[in-house]
């Protein structure tokens, strides 16, 4: 008798675990409240896409901001009918790239598109950032959609999210990576594939990189510099394919008549006293195990590769990272940028990327 009760218990939990787990995709099919660029190990683009996110008590940000995405998928004006007669630009990164918290009209490419219009004729500018997305998601989004469209410029603005990233770096094909059995399960499963990019979000967390709304500062970490040491020599165990990533990027977008622009990612923290604040930058806490230097450390080390990778490819490489000052006037968190960081940042590349561009492509020049 006893059996038997605990062989229907088993059944029943094994029952209403199935029907929770088919109610669950059931409804993610009708409504998905966590909507993702990822499914699987493959970009979805979402066109026409329109959402206002208010933002109560951050003077720094729009208190309601309006974020759309065009016929493409990407933010920005339409694709013009004679594309191709275009100085045609996309900006390529991640969520420092995309800038969800941002008003339209006041993303750094908002800022930049203007700038250089009045310089150059008929600049088309488009954002297809995306967040959380590392070189990883580039190149599948350079394979699968920016090579058929063609732009004259690509600006890939990278680094945060490649750090100490574990994926199958071995494989540069990663539209074709079979190595975990949750990514071809996540290709049909909404339930799936919302586990899976929860799981994403969690270690970009742990990497200290998430939207926080917030500056570090009042919170002090102090680390010994054997620790700080430690963790940057993990870090480069994970530099040459990065590097690797970063040369099959110039190499697809050559390959296909797209001018390759690097930009070195900065961080408020990593060394000084906030002008604002008043708070040490290289001492404030941002996890448990991460502190400002720390971050900005294991940051630059990426940095590196990219200048390194730039040079030796003839790749124009705009390092934002130095240029950009650490201040809490231009950041809303530690690595995303405010309204006053936007027009900054804007300022900054149009220094380096206008002279650039009136040289490669000269008939765009404005008299």
């Amino acid at each position: 008798m006893r059996f038997k009760k605990i062989k229907c218990a088993l059944y029943y939990s094994l029952f209403l675990l199935a029907f929770t787990l088919i109610a669950a995709e059931l409804l993610l099919r009708i409504y998905n409240p966590f909507p993702s660029s990822v499914v699987g190990d493959k970009i979805v683009l979402t066109r026409n896409y329109t959402r206002i996110f208010e933002h109560d008590g951050i003077p720094e940000l729009d208190k309601r901001a309006l974020y759309k995405k065009n016929n493409l998928g990407f933010r920005g004006a339409e694709a013009p009918a004679d594309f191709h007669d275009w100085l045609t630009i996309i900006a390529i990164g991640g969520s420092t790239t995309e800038c969800t918290a941002i008003n339209e009209g006041k993303t750094w490419e908002d800022h930049l598109g203007d700038t250089l219009n009045q310089s150059m004729s008929k600049v088309w500018m488009n954002n297809a950032g995306f967040d959380g997305h590392s070189t990883f998601g580039h190149l599948v989004l350079l394979r699968d959609y920016i090579q058929y469209l063609k732009p004259k410029v690509c600006l890939f603005l990278m680094g945060v999210n490649d750090v100490n990233r574990s994926d199958p770096t071995a494989d540069l094909n990663f539209t074709k990576s079979q190595t975990s059995w949750i990514i071809p399960l996540a290709k049909y499963s909404k339930l799936a594939n919302l586990v899976l990019n929860l799981y994403r979000n969690h270690l970009t967390k742990e990497q200290g990189m998430p939207h926080a709304f917030s500056k570090p500062g009042s919170e002090q970490l102090y680390l010994p510099d054997s620790t700080i040491q430690k963790s940057l020599l993990a870090s480069k165990t994970f530099l040459g394919d990065y590097g690797k990533r970063l040369h099959e990027i110039v190499r697809l977008c050559r390959s296909n008549s797209i001018e390759p622009i690097f930009i070195t990612q900065p961080c408020m923290t990593g060394f000084g006293i906030d002008s604002l604040t008043g708070f040490d930058f290289a001492n404030c806490k941002i996890t448990n195990k991460l502190n400002g230097k720390l971050h900005w450390d294991r940051l630059e080390l990426y940095n590196d590769v990219t200048r390194s990778v730039g040079a030796e490819t003839g790749t124009l490489v705009i390092d934002l990272a130095h240029k950009l000052p650490k201040s809490s006037a231009y950041f809303y968190d530690n690595l995303h940028y405010n309204n006053a960081g936007c027009t900054k940042v804007a300022e900054i590349i149009a220094c380096d990327l206008l002279p650039y561009l009136q040289q490669k492509f000269v008939k765009y020049k404005k008299q």
